[in-house]
C-alpha cells in the first residue's frame, strides 16, 4: 500500500511529503502531530492537507531539514515577499522556535556551515572568474587580495591564509581539461601583507580546433514525440512537473529513464492516474528536468536556493553520473561555439542585405562596449534602418567583441568558402576597443552568367 502523502500549505505555498518523513524526527511539532496516536490533534482543511499560517518562503529550510536531518542557511541574502524584507537568522529562528525544533543541536553544526558556504562561495567566485574570463578568450587572470581592502578582502585573505594549497588541488582539478595552472605568493610591503596570484588556462580556439570543426557540436537528438502519448506528471516535493515517458526513457541508465520503462511497470506507484510522487528538493529538480529535456547539465547560481553540493546529492539520488569538471568546461565551451554561430549568422544575413541591393562593400564597426554601427558602404550607407534593426543587433550580444577579435580567421574562412561565388573579401582591424570588418563583394559571374 502507497505510503501516506501530507501536504503542507504553509501562508499560501504548498509542500508535500510522506508522514514518515515528518515523524522521523518525533520531538518537533509536526513529528508528534502526525504520529499515528495523535490523530486527533491535526486539523485538516481538505483530506490530507493541514494548513499553517507561517512563512512559506522561509519554510523551505525546515522542510529541507526533515528530509536531510541539515539545517541549512541562504549563502547570500534573499528577499522575502512575505516579511517585506532580507531573510535572517533571526527569522529563522522564529519558525524553528514555532516548529519546535531543538536549536542547540543545529546552531553548531549550522555555524559550522555557514563557515563552509562563506569558503564555497569564494571558491565559486574563482571558478566563475576563471569561466568568464576563458569565454573572452582571456588565459591570464591576475588578483590581489589584502587583508585591508574591506570585510570581503579580509575574508578571502584569511580563506587563502589557511587554504591556500587546497584551493589550488580544487581549481587544477576542476579545470584539469583547460590546464589551470595556479601561483599564489604572500607578498609584504611595509605593514601591509596581500596575496597575488597568477591563473593561467588553454585558449578555448586550441580545444575548439581540436573538433576539426569549430561549428560541430554534440546535439542532444530525442525521437519525435507522439502528440498522442500520455502526460507524465512528476510531483517533487509539491511542485509540478509535467513531461512525456519517451523524454525520461531517452535516458535509460538513470532512475526515471528504468523507472518508465514498459517493462518496469511494478517500479511504478502513481497517486493519481498518471502523477508521481518524490519527496526531493523541488528547487534542484528544475535542473534535472532540464537534463532530460535537453541532455545537458547545468549549475545553478549558488545565490539562490539551490548549492552545488545539494545539485550533487539530488543527481546522485536519481542515477544521473556527472564530472563537475566536464560539465563546466563543456558549458563554457558550448557558449564560446554558440557566440561564435551568432557572429557567422550576424555576417551572412549582412551579406545578404547587401547582395539584395547589388552593393559591393560595407565596412562596420564594432566596440568592445557593445555598440556596432555601419561606417561606409559604396554609393553611401543603404537600408541602414533595416540594416540596424536586423543585422547590427547579433554583433552587440556580451563576449561578440572578443570571440570576433580571437576568431576573425575562422570566420572568414567560413564566409569565403559559403559565398565562393561572390569571391568574397574580407579585411580585419582591431585596437583594444574597436574592430573594423569590411567585406566586398563581386557580382561579375552573376552578371556574366545570367540567364
Amino acid at each position: 500500500m502507497p505510503e501516506e502523502r501530507i501536504i503542507l500549505n504553509i501562508g499560501g505555498i504548498k509542500y508535500e511529503t510522506f508522514r514518515s518523513t515528518l515523524t522521523s524526527q518525533p520531538e518537533t511539532l509536526l513529528g508528534i502531530m502526525f504520529r499515528d496516536q495523535n490523530e486527533c490533534i491535526k486539523n485538516s482543511v481538505n483530506g490530507n492537507e493541514y494548513c499553517f499560517n507561517r512563512n512559506g518562503e522561509l519554510f523551505h529550510y525546515i522542510m529541507e531539514f526533515y528530509r536531510t536531518g541539515k539545517l541549512l542557511f541562504p549563502t547570500m541574502p534573499l528577499w522575502n515577499e512575505h516579511l517585506g524584507s532580507q531573510i535572517t537568522y533571526r527569522h529563522l529562528e522564529e519558525e524553528l522556535d514555532y516548529f519546535q525544533i531543538n536549536k542547540s543541536k543545529l546552531f553548531s553544526p549550522l555555524a559550522s556551515q555557514i563557515a563552509k558556504n562563506s569558503i564555497d562561495q569564494y571558491i565559486s567566485n574563482l571558478e566563475q572568474s576563471i569561466i568568464s574570463n576563458y569565454i573572452s578568450f582571456n588565459n591570464k587572470i591576475s588578483l590581489s587580495i589584502s587583508d585591508k581592502n574591506g570585510p570581503d578582502d579580509y575574508k578571502e585573505y584569511v580563506i587563502l591564509t589557511n587554504m591556500k594549497e587546497q584551493i589550488e588541488k580544487h581549481l587544477v582539478e576542476t579545470f584539469s581539461e583547460l590546464n589551470l595552472k595556479w601561483e599564489c605568493q604572500k607578498k609584504y610591503d611595509n605593514n601591509n601583507s596581500w596575496f597575488k596570484i597568477n591563473i593561467s588556462i588553454s585558449s578555448p580556439v586550441e580545444k575548439l580546433l581540436e573538433s576539426g570543426s569549430v561549428q560541430s557540436h554534440n546535439t542532444f537528438i530525442q525521437d519525435p514525440i507522439n502528440i498522442s502519448e500520455e502526460k507524465i506528471i512528476l510531483n517533487i516535493g509539491g511542485k509540478k512537473y509535467e513531461t512525456f515517458q519517451s523524454i525520461l526513457t531517452a535516458q535509460p541508465e538513470t532512475l526515471l529513464g528504468t523507472m518508465f520503462q514498459d517493462r518496469n511497470k511494478n517500479m511504478r506507484h502513481p497517486i493519481n492516474g498518471n502523477e508521481y510522487f518524490f519527496d526531493r528538493n523541488s528547487e534542484a529538480f528544475y535542473y534535472i528536468m532540464e537534463f532530460y529535456r535537453t541532455g545537458k547539465i547545468t549549475f545553478p547560481n549558488e545565490s539562490g536556493k539551490v548549492t552545488y553540493k545539494q545539485l550533487e546529492e539530488e543527481f546522485n539520488y536519481f542515477h544521473i553520473p556527472f564530472n563537475k569538471s566536464t560539465v563546466i568546461c563543456s558549458s563554457a565551451l558550448e557558449t564560446i561555439r554558440n557566440n561564435f554561430n551568432t557572429l557567422i549568422l550576424a555576417f551572412e544575413e549582412l551579406i545578404i542585405y547587401c547582395c539584395n541591393d547589388l552593393r559591393n562593400i560595407i565596412t562596420i564597426e564594432i566596440r568592445r562596449s557593445g555598440a556596432t554601427r555601419i561606417v561606409e558602404t559604396d554609393n553611401g550607407c543603404y537600408h541602414e534602418k533595416s540594416l540596424q534593426k536586423c543585422c547590427l543587433p547579433k554583433f552587440e550580444g556580451l563576449y561578440m567583441f572578443q570571440t570576433l577579435n580571437n576568431m576573425q580567421t575562422q570566420i572568414r574562412n567560413h564566409l569565403v568558402k559559403k559565398f565562393s561565388d561572390l569571391e568574397l573579401n574580407w579585411e580585419f582591424s582591431s585596437t583594444y576597443s574597436q574592430i573594423y570588418v569590411s567585406i566586398s563583394l563581386s557580382f561579375g559571374n552573376i552578371y556574366k552568367n545570367f540567364k
